[in-house]
């Protein structure tokens, strides 16, 4: 009897010293929203916060419904570091959507031509440069950045 007492006085101080150390530990979750701002020619065509931000090696993306998005690819994986866009096979791209982007009315496409894409932080990324929309030869200049604790996997 002792001893099933003595074992039962046991697992009963096992279980609370595990569900004390397991609420004592509990983490903040980070949060894996997103900030981006996007300047074309010269003017802030979107900034802000969003919940539609993803990663797939080192590219990522970050969106606004269907009125914005941006897919950077070959993002550096040091902090500091800098790829050029369009370089010999280095697979650095930017790519930007929107809707009337420029003030036009219309849905827009436009593709990296030139330029850079720098990993300034764990979370933060930034891009400029130049790029011409789908189907144009007008060249339009670009920067911009995105920003978000899910980019720290790269």
């Amino acid at each position: 009897m002792k001893k099933s007492i003595f074992t039962i006085a046991i697992i009963l101080s096992v279980m609370s010293l595990v569900f004390t150390s397991c609420s004592d530990n509990d983490d903040e979750v980070p949060t894996l929203d997103g900030k981006y701002s996007l300047v074309l020619d010269g003017k802030t065509v979107a900034s802000g916060e969003t919940e539609e931000v993803g990663m797939v090696g080192n590219a990522i993306s970050l969106s606004k419904g269907e009125d914005f998005g941006f897919i950077i690819s070959g993002v550096p994986e040091a902090v500091g570091a800098e790829a050029a866009i369009g370089a010999n096979g280095s697979g650095v791209s930017v790519s930007i959507t929107g809707k009337n982007l420029l003030g036009n009315g219309a849905d827009e496409l436009y593709f990296s031509v030139s330029g850079t894409v720098k990993r300034t932080s764990a979370s933060k990324v930034t891009f400029e440069g130049t790029c011409s929309e789908l189907g144009s030869t007008t060249v339009h200049t670009f920067s911009g950045s995105a920003e978000s604790d899910a980019y720290k996997v790269i």
